[in-house]
């Protein structure tokens, strides 16, 4: 499995000169070859309802900027990203916006999309996302069964090793104390 690397955007939208879609670009860049080799999805608020994600053009709204939407366009196109949501998460009045979008860099790796009500102006997108976790398998560990062990011994050994550490030199070491209750206490 390839490790994932999730990103969350935010564009103000009075950023009209495309400054912060500029550092996304920059962050993404300096992914390197990570943008080939792991799982990304890129989600957030873009503010960019002048973007047709059907044809990937930007429409001349009054009020939006052209230059942040060429810009984001030119990112997807840079980094080789999927834009999935394709369906209003904002509408205002008689306007239905995409504003929020999620990219990934993998046709498949959205198993499902759902826009639902959110609790604020913006629609919430949920998403299934189709990869698995890698689960590490655990090794192999010793069960002791306790009505089997031999308590009489094991209860003589102790008392015998408490005289003896007692009686050892008491200028050892913390180490060498913790050495000598290890070893001890491996060999019960």
């Amino acid at each position: 499995m390839k490790p994932i690397i999730i990103c969350t955007f935010y564009r103000t939208a009075h950023d009209s000169q495309g400054t912060q879609i500029e550092e996304l670009d920059l962050s993404l860049s300096k992914l390197g070859n990570k943008i080939n080799t792991h799982n990304v999805i890129i989600t957030g608020d873009f503010n960019l309802p002048n973007i047709n994600w059907e044809n990937h053009h930007v429409t001349a709204n009054s009020g939006y900027s052209t230059v942040a939407a060429n810009k984001l366009l030119s990112l997807v196109e840079e980094h080789g990203l999927i834009q999935h949501v394709n369906e209003p998460t904002r509408k205002q009045g008689n306007a239905n916006n995409i504003l929020d979008l999620v990219f990934t860099n993998r046709p498949g790796l959205i198993k499902k999309l759902n826009v639902v009500d959110g609790i604020a102006d913006h629609n919430t997108i949920i998403i299934d996302v189709n990869i698995s976790p890698k689960r590490k398998h655990r090794p192999k560990r010793n069960n002791f069964i306790r009505n089997k062990a031999d308590h009489l011994n094991i209860q003589k050994s102790l008392d015998d090793f408490t005289h003896e550490y007692f009686s050892l030199n008491q200028n050892m070491t913390v180490n060498d104390k913790w050495n000598l209750v290890s070893k001890k206490s491996s060999t019960l």
